[in-house]
């Protein structure tokens, strides 16, 4: 009597398909240019607020109000993603994320010029924060379409990782910065650092 021995694959599709490395994820050139421009972002934008910290301080010498200066650009993205959201949806990404970085040019311009008052300066980067949960948001909606499975979940975990790993560069480069040039001349560098974060983009 012959017995036929029937061996049963145990291994799934998805298991038996290679998973994505990260050489998978920065071989597409979107998400390079995606993540080049996120980094140079938040060094620029952690610049921008430790210099305007300083320069509130140096007009006011209060450390409260300077406090408040670091986190002035910070405070308004919950505001900003509960009513301003759905301008996400209303405009084509690269048109979102390239006018906020203009409009963050513009605004850091008006800082180095130094010809606001304390109070119009922490008045303004407030206004302008009101929009970071736009332009972070249409960032985050690129994602799936450039990357798939497992490339997603690492390409994810990379700007989860650069967001913090930058913001203590931004740190390192503003004291530097700070200590060499001054706040306006920082603040002349973070305006070169978003008009490259437009062109990239």
């Amino acid at each position: 009597m012959i017995v036929a021995v029937v061996t049963v694959n145990t291994v799934s599709p998805a298991q038996d398909q290679s998973r994505a490395t990260y050489r998978d994820v920065f071989a597409v050139p979107e998400f390079r240019v995606l993540f080049a421009s996120f980094g140079v972002f938040m060094v620029g934008e952690t610049v921008k607020m430790l210099t305007l910290s300083v320069l509130v301080y140096e007009r006011t010498g209060s450390a409260a109000l300077s406090a408040f200066a670091y986190v002035a650009g910070f405070l308004p993205h919950a505001l900003g993603g509960v009513f301003l959201l759905a301008l996400a949806d209303r405009w084509r990404p690269r048109t979102v994320m390239v006018g906020y970085e203009l409009l963050r040019l513009a605004v850091v311009v008006v800082l180095a010029l130094g010809v606001l008052t304390p109070a119009a300066m922490l008045a303004l980067v407030c206004t302008v924060g009101l929009l970071a949960p736009v332009s972070s948001a249409v960032r985050t909606a690129l994602l799936p379409e450039l990357l798939s499975g497992d490339a997603y979940v690492l390409g994810r975990s990379v700007f989860t990782v650069t967001a913090g790993g930058t913001q203590v560069l931004g740190y390192a480069a503003g004291g530097l910065l700070l200590g060499t040039l001054g706040p306006h001349g920082a603040l002349w560098l973070t305006a070169a650092a978003c008009a490259l974060s437009a062109l990239l983009i």
